[in-house]
């Protein structure tokens, strides 16, 4: 089982009174494990929530992919740029996602901040425009993390809308995990890991209660990244 797998594995035997009563097992991809609670086995299929984006032409994408981009690249200027920053200075850059032309865009901002760190001046601030998105870099004192180069990543195409979000990622996960599971005996269960951290339970609760799907799902359990576990009823 991959790590998400046997983390939801775990908190549904948890859920379900521990080891005394419940197990979990490699499934057969799919249903991605099995779980057998007394004399019981049932297949169980585990995806992930995350947050949707917005995309210009009408269409849905996955934050998480634009996000890590901005992410990698705060990391790749802290191990590239940061050693050359003096002691006690540490630039904050904001970076706006997605951008238009990812390499194009990689190579003129590790260039500007190049720049500001050879002679970085306390309390300098400034916002430029690379590839159509908004940059930010402050100069700032050094962080008790230690990194010289910290960051915020913030995403143009997502919604603010909570609920919208927490219904619209729910009801693509069941549509297209009850698409995959189709052909497999039942009973079937589906496992949904809650990676959109604005969502909780209770919000999720009544995104269900909004959705309006068939599917292949004797039981729907939302599991948080605690690995608290909620039962969903979908449609009630």
């Amino acid at each position: 089982m991959r790590p998400d797998e046997e983390f939801v594995g775990r908190a549904l035997v948890e859920f379900f009174g521990g080891q005394t009563c419940a197990s979990a097992a490699d499934g057969d991809d799919p249903p991605d494990l099995y779980l057998t609670v007394g004399a019981s086995r049932v297949g169980v299929e585990v995806t992930q929530l995350s947050q949707f984006t917005f995309e210009p032409d009408g269409t849905l994408d996955n934050r998480r992919t634009q996000d890590y981009f901005g992410l990698g690249l705060l990391d790749d200027l802290n191990a590239r740029v940061g050693p050359s920053l003096p002691e006690g200075i540490s630039l904050l850059l904001g970076l706006w996602v997605p951008v238009s032309n990812a390499r194009r865009f990689r190579k003129r901002l590790i260039e500007w901040v190049a720049k500001v760190a050879s002679a970085p001046e306390n309390g300098f601030t400034q916002e430029r425009e690379i590839e159509g998105s908004k940059t930010s870099i402050s100069v700032i004192s050094e962080r008790p993390s230690g990194k010289k180069i910290v960051g915020f990543v913030v995403n143009k195409n997502s919604s603010a809308d909570i609920g919208l979000n927490a219904r619209l990622v729910l009801e693509d996960r069941i549509r297209t995990k009850s698409a995959i599971c189709a052909l497999l005996p039942q009973p079937l269960w589906l496992a949904v890991l809650n990676d959109y951290w604005l969502a909780d339970a209770d919000t999720y609760a009544v995104a269900g209660r909004h959705i309006k799907i068939g599917h292949y799902f004797e039981r729907i359990f939302l599991v948080s990244d605690k690995g608290a576990v909620n039962e969903l009823a979908i449609g009630a």
